[in-house]
C-alpha cells in the first residue's frame, strides 16, 4: 500500500513529567505562588551578612522542606495518574468479546453482510446504543484474505486531524477510481465493536492526531482563589517588611484543599442516569388478561413485539438477546417476551414471534421509521391468517392526533393513566393499530416504492405518505418505562440548587434525551415560566434566539442604560467579569451541539452566557467533548465563579481539566475520567456530600488556618518593630535564633494542622439539612482581604501587649534575693514563652471540635517548647556548643520567678479577653449562617434520619408527558433492516493468512 506513512506513531503522553522535564517543570509550578518566590529571595537576602541578622538555616529549612514534599507529591500522583490511564487504556475495561479501536481507522471488510461494523460510541459521545458503519463496496470485496488486504494499492487523501466527531471528508484512489468517504466509514480511537467477529481498517489518523486526543484537554496548573489571593497579600506583605517570616511557607504546604465550597457553577454529563430500562406495570389483572386469551391485551403484546427495529441473537441455546438501537425498545421487546409474546427472529421479509407457545411469521411489508418530527413509528405486516395490518407506536401528543373517533372512550381513560405515569416521572408511549384493506395497501405501496426511489424531495413524499396512512388508527393502550437514574440523584439536585449552586448539564445525547433527563432529575418542571429551545442552523439564527429569550426574560437587558452594555461599549474597561443579571422568573434553557457551534464563536459567546446565566438550568445536548471544555472555559472567563465538572467517561477527560475541579464517577465507561480528575466516587449522589459535608469544611478550616498562620506571625514579628524602638532599628533579633527556626515549624505547627484536619462548626447532618451553609464559602466571607485587614489588627494589638507587658515586668526587676534579672535574654525568654502560649491559648479558641489529637498537639507543643528550652539553655550544651547556645541557665532563673509568670498570665488574659467578648458579642448582635443554623439544630439533635427521601425514593413530580423515544433509534435505521443488508448470514473467516481470530488462540482477543 503505497501510501507515505505519517512522521506521527500511535503513541500517546499521558504523564505530565518525564525523567528530564520534572524538576523544572515543577519547580516552575512551585514558584507561581508567589510565597516560595518570596521565601527565595528571603533566603538570598540572609545571606549577606550586612542585610540580615539571622542564620539562613531558619529559611533554607522550612522552604526546602515544602518545595520536597510538593515535589515528591506531584511525581508520585504523576506516575501513579500515567500507569493507571496505561493499563485502563490496554486492559482492564476490555470484556470477552470487546475490541476497543486505538487510532482512527477506514473501516475496509468486516465479517458482517455488506461489511456492516456495530460500534459503541460510549466513551466519545456518551450514548451507549449502538452503532453501524459501512465500508466502501470496492474495499469489502476485500473480505477477511490477508494477500489481497497487502497487495490492496490504493491512496487516501482526507483532512487534517482536527476535532470534528461527526465529521470526516475524503477521497480512496484505487485503479485510477476516486471514491468518496465520509465519517460512516471510519472507527474512530475510543469506540468499541460490538457483534462484529472480525474486521480490517486503514490507520487515517494515529496517536495524538486522532480525533479523540484532539478533543482531549491539556492538564493545566489549576490555582484555587484563595491562592490568588495569597498571592496579593503576600506581595502586600513582601513590600512592607523583607527580613522575616511573616507568613511562613510550610503554611501552603500543610493547608487541606478548599476550593471545592466555592462553586458558582457546575457542569455535569448524563453520568446520572443508568442504562437500563424496566417496563412497568400495575394492574396484576394484565396477566389474567393474558391468559384468558382477551383480544385486546394480545393485540397490545403482539404490537410491542412487532413494531419496532430490535435484532434478536441467540449466543447460547435458549439465551435469547435482543440487541436495540434504544434501551426503550430493548425494554418494551422484552416486556412483551415476558408476556408470552417472544420475538424470535426476523428477516428482511418476515418477523417471526412465538405467541403464547404457537410461532407465527408475519410477513413485513413496511417500516414506517422514526425521526424527530414524525415523534412515532409503525410497521404494516400480513398475518398468517392473511389480514394486512398497521401497528404504530409514538408520543401521546402526536399518535392521539391520528386516533379514530370511536376511541374516545378509551382516550379518556388512557389520558388518566398517562398523566398518572407522568406524575410518577414516567416516560410514556401511545400505542395504536389499524386494519388495512388490500385494494388500498397494493396502491399506497406502489406510490411508497416510487417516493423512495425518487431523487429530488424524497424525504417530503415519504412524510407525506406516512401521513395518509397513519390516520383512523384505534387505540389499543399506553406504555410507560422508567428512565433508572442512579440513587438520590433527584434529592442531590435539588438540595444542591437549595445550596445556590447553578447546574448545568453538558451532554452528547440527543435533545429528547437531555430534556427527559432534565425532567427526571426534577431540573424541568412546569412551574418554569417557559424553556427554551435553542436550535438555529447559522449564527444568524442562533443569535435572533438567544436575543428572542433574554429579552422575555429581562427587557431591561437591552436598554442602553444597562450596566454590561456600557461596559462592554467602552474599550477601556478590562475586567469581562459579567454581574449578576436577574429574570423574572425561573426559565430554562436548552441548546443543541449545531446551534452551541455558532453561540461560542466570539461574536456571540457574549449573548449566550448572559442568556444562559439568567436561566435557573442549562442543558447542552448533542455537544463534542470539546465544545463541553469550550462551555466551562467561557463560564471561567465572563464569570466570578468555580467551576466543578463531573463526568464518567473519556468523553469528558477535556471538560473536568479544563474547570477549576474536576470529578470523576467510575462506572462503565471506563477509569479515563476518574484518572484525569482531582476528586472521584462511584456515584452522583456522593456529590452532595463532598460539597456540602467535606467541601465545606475544607473551606472553613482552611480559612481558619490562614487566619490563625497571619495572626500569629503578626504578633511573632511585630514584636520586633516595637523593640526597635528600643535597640535603635539595630537589626536585633527579640528572640533565640532557634526559637525563631522552630516556632512555625515545630512549636505551633501541629496544633493548626489539627485544627485544619478535624475542626468542624457543625456536624455533617445539620450540612446536609441546611445547604444555605454552603453560602458563606460562594460568597469568600470567611477570608477576604476585610479578614485579613483584622488579622493584622489583632496581630498589632497582641504584639503591643506581648512587648510591653514582659517589657514593664522586667524593667528594673530584682529575684527575691535582690538580684536584678532585667537582662536581654530573660526578656527574650519571658517574651517568646507569653507568644506561645497566648497562640496556643488562640487556637484552642479557633477550635470549635475537639479530639484528643487536638489536645495532644497543643499540650504537646507547650511541652515540647518548654523541654527544649531547658536542654538548650543548660550549662551542658554551652560547654558542647559555645558559640550556638548562649542562652546558659535563662530558663531555670528567668521561669522560677513568680513575677514572670504573673506577667504571663497578665499578658494572655490581655491578649484573649477581647476576642472572647467581641465573639460574644458578634454572635448575639449579628450571628452567622452558622450561629443561626446551630441554634436551629439545636431541636433536631434528636432526629438521626435527614429529612426527605430514602436516596432509593424517587420523587414524584407533576410535568408534562414525555416521548419514550428520547433513546430511539438513529434515523434511517428501518430501511437498513428493510433492505437486509445486515441479515444475511455472516461472512466465514478462513485462515488465508497467519491471523485467524476464530483459532483459539484468538478467540477473546
Amino acid at each position: 500500500m503505497p501510501l507515505c506513512p505519517s512522521p506521527m506513531n500511535n503513541s500517546i503522553k499521558t504523564s505530565k513529567y518525564n525523567f528530564f522535564t520534572f524538576l523544572p517543570l515543577n519547580l516552575f509550578e512551585q514558584f507561581q505562588r508567589i510565597a516560595n518566590a518570596y521565601f527565595l529571595f528571603l533566603l538570598i537576602l540572609q545571606l549577606i551578612p550586612q542585610v540580615s541578622s539571622l542564620s539562613w538555616f531558619t529559611t533554607v529549612v522550612p522552604l526546602v522542606l515544602v518545595l520536597t514534599v510538593s515535589g515528591a507529591k506531584d511525581a508520585i500522583d504523576d506516575f501513579v495518574t500515567s500507569l493507571g490511564r496505561f493499563f485502563c487504556g490496554c486492559v482492564s475495561s476490555y470484556r470477552p468479546g470487546f475490541i476497543c479501536v486505538q487510532a482512527d481507522l477506514l473501516l475496509l471488510s468486516s465479517s458482517e453482510p455488506h461489511s456492516l461494523t456495530y460500534i459503541e460510541t460510549a466513551e466519545l459521545d456518551g450514548e451507549t446504543n449502538l452503532k453501524v458503519k459501512q465500508a466502501l463496496t470496492v474495499t469489502a470485496e476485500l473480505g477477511e484474505n490477508l494477500q489481497k488486504l497487502t497487495d490492496f494499492n490504493g491512496e487516501v487523501k482526507c483532512e487534517a486531524p482536527n476535532n470534528k466527531l461527526d465529521k470526516f471528508t475524503g477521497t480512496l484512489t484505487l485503479h485510477g477510481e476516486k471514491f468518496a468517504l465520509d465519517n460512516e466509514k471510519m472507527l474512530l480511537r475510543g469506540c468499541t465493536i460490538r457483534n462484529t467477529e472480525w474486521c480490517f481498517g486503514l490507520v487515517i489518523y494515529a496517536g495524538p492526531d486522532t480525533k479523540l486526543m484532539q478533543n482531549c484537554g491539556k492538564t493545566t496548573f489549576k490555582r484555587t482563589s484563595i491562592d490568588r489571593l495569597m498571592n496579593v497579600l503576600v506581595l502586600v506583605v513582601s513590600l512592607i517588611n523583607l527580613s522575616s517570616l511573616l507568613q511562613p511557607c510550610s503554611s501552603l504546604q500543610s493547608a487541606p484543599p478548599s476550593f471545592l465550597t466555592n462553586e458558582g457553577t457546575s457542569k455535569g454529563t448524563n453520568e446520572k442516569k443508568k442504562n437500563a430500562r424496566k417496563f412497568m406495570f400495575y394492574d396484576h389483572s394484565l396477566v389474567e388478561a393474558v391468559k384468558l386469551d382477551d383480544a385486546a391485551t394480545h393485540r397490545f403484546f403482539r404490537l410491542l413485539s412487532l413494531c419496532h427495529t430490535v435484532m434478536p441473537e441467540e449466543k447460547k441455546a435458549g439465551n435469547l438477546v435482543y440487541q436495540a438501537q434504544s434501551p426503550d425498545e430493548g425494554a418494551l421487546v422484552t416486556a412483551a417476551r415476558n408476556f408470552g409474546f417472544v420475538f424470535r427472529a426476523r428477516t428482511p421479509e418476515t418477523i417471526t414471534v412465538v405467541e403464547m407457545g404457537e410461532t407465527k411469521v408475519y410477513e413485513l411489508l413496511a417500516i414506517l421509521d422514526f425521526n424527530n418530527v414524525r415523534k412515532r413509528m409503525s410497521v404494516i405486516v400480513r398475518s398468517p391468517e392473511g389480514d394486512l395490518t398497521l401497528y404504530c407506536k409514538g408520543a401521546d401528543t402526536i399518535v392521539y392526533e391520528l386516533l379514530d373517533a370511536s376511541c374516545e372512550s378509551l382516550k379518556e381513560e388512557t389520558m388518566e393513566h398517562l398523566n398518572e405515569f407522568a406524575g410518577e416521572g414516567l416516560r410514556t408511549l401511545v400505542v395504536a393499530y389499524k386494519n388495512l384493506q388490500e385494494d388500498y395497501f397494493e396502491e399506497w405501496h406502489k406510490r411508497h416504492h416510487e417516493a423512495s426511489t425518487a431523487l429530488d424531495e424524497r424525504e417530503e413524499k415519504l412524510s407525506e405518505l406516512y401521513e395518509e396512512i397513519e390516520k383512523d388508527l384505534m387505540l389499543l393502550g399506553a406504555t410507560a418505562i422508567e428512565d433508572k437514574l442512579q440513587d438520590g440523584v433527584p434529592q442531590t439536585i435539588e438540595t444542591l440548587a437549595k445550596a445556590h449552586i447553578k447546574i448545568w448539564v453538558l451532554t452528547g445525547d440527543k435533545q429528547e434525551t437531555a430534556v427527559n433527563i432534565g425532567y427526571s432529575c426534577n431540573m424541568l418542571h412546569d412551574d418554569m415560566k417557559d424553556v427554551f429551545i435553542i436550535e438555529g442552523h447559522t449564527s444568524e439564527a442562533v443569535l435572533d434566539e438567544l436575543r428572542t429569550a433574554r429579552k422575555k426574560m429581562n427587557p431591561d437587558s437591552f436598554l442602553d442604560s444597562d450596566e454590561i452594555n456600557i461596559k462592554f461599549e467602552n474599550p477601556s474597561m478590562k475586567s469581562r467579569i459579567l454581574p449578576e443579571e436577574q429574570a423574572n422568573g425561573v426559565y430554562g434553557l436548552v441548546i443543541n451541539g449545531h446551534s452551541l457551534a455558532y453561540a461560542l464563536e466570539g461574536n456571540l459567546e457574549l449573548e449566550l452566557v448572559r442568556t444562559a446565566c439568567m436561566c435557573k438550568v442549562v442543558i447542552c445536548c448533542r455537544v463534542t467533548p470539546l465544545q463541553k471544555a469550550q462551555v466551562v472555559e467561557l463560564v471561567k472567563k465572563y464569570k466570578k465563579a468555580v467551576t466543578l465538572a463531573i463526568g464518567d467517561g473519556a468523553n469528558d477527560v477535556s471538560m473536568i481539566k479544563t474547570a477549576h475541579i474536576g470529578v470523576g464517577i467510575s462506572g462503565q465507561e471506563g477509569m479515563q475520567a476518574v484518572l484525569s480528575s482531582d476528586f472521584s466516587f462511584a456515584q452522583f449522589r456522593y456529590l452532595q456530600r463532598l460539597l456540602l459535608v467535606h467541601g465545606r469544611w475544607s473551606y472553613i478550616r482552611m480559612c481558619k488556618f490562614l487566619r490563625y498562620f497571619f495572626y500569629k506571625n503578626f504578633a511573632f514579628t511585630l514584636v520586633h518593630f516595637w523593640y526597635g524602638f528600643f535597640s535603635g532599628f539595630s537589626a536585633q533579633t527579640v528572640y533565640d535564633q532557634w526559637f525563631i527556626t522552630l516556632y512555625n515549624l515545630v512549636y505551633t505547627s501541629l496544633p493548626v494542622l489539627g485544627m485544619s484536619l478535624f475542626d468542624q462548626d457543625v456536624d455533617d447532618r445539620w450540612s446536609m439539612q441546611f445547604p444555605h451553609l454552603y453560602e458563606p464559602g460562594q460568597q469568600n466571607l470567611y477570608f477576604n482581604k476585610i479578614e485579613f485587614v483584622k488579622c493584622v489588627l489583632h496581630g498589632i494589638y497582641s504584639s503591643l501587649i506581648l512587648f510591653f507587658i514582659p517589657y514593664g515586668a522586667m524593667y528594673d526587676a530584682v529575684r527575691s534575693d535582690g538580684k536584678a534579672i532585667a537582662d536581654y535574654q530573660s526578656f527574650a525568654l519571658m517574651a517568646q514563652t507569653c507568644l506561645l502560649i497566648v497562640v496556643s491559648v488562640q487556637i484552642g479558641l479557633d477550635t470549635a471540635y475537639w479530639t484528643a489529637v487536638n489536645q495532644f498537639f497543643i499540650w504537646g507543643s507547650l511541652s515540647v517548647y518548654f523541654a527544649i528550652i531547658f536542654t538548650m539553655y543548660s550549662d551542658g550544651m554551652y560547654l558542647i556548643f559555645t558559640a550556638s547556645f548562649p542562652f546558659i541557665g535563662t530558663a531555670r532563673n528567668t521561669l522560677s520567678q513568680p513575677n514572670v509568670w504573673l506577667a504571663i498570665f497578665l499578658s494572655i488574659i490581655l491578649c484573649v479577653l477581647p476576642v472572647v467578648g467581641g465573639r460574644f458579642l458578634k454572635a448575639q448582635l449579628m450571628p452567622t449562617v452558622s450561629d443561626k443554623s446551630v441554634s436551629r439544630g439545636l431541636g433536631l439533635r434528636s432526629v438521626r434520619v435527614l429529612p426527605g427521601l430514602a436516596p432509593g425514593t424517587r420523587l414524584r413530580r407533576t410535568s408534562t408527558r414525555r416521548s419514550g423515544y428520547a433513546f430511539s433509534h438513529q434515523h434511517g435505521f428501518g430501511a437498513l433492516i428493510m433492505s437486509g443488508r445486515n441479515m444475511r448470514p455472516k461472512l466465514p473467516f478462513t485462515t488465508t493468512g497467519t491471523f485467524s481470530p476464530n483459532s483459539e488462540k484468538n478467540k477473546h482477543k
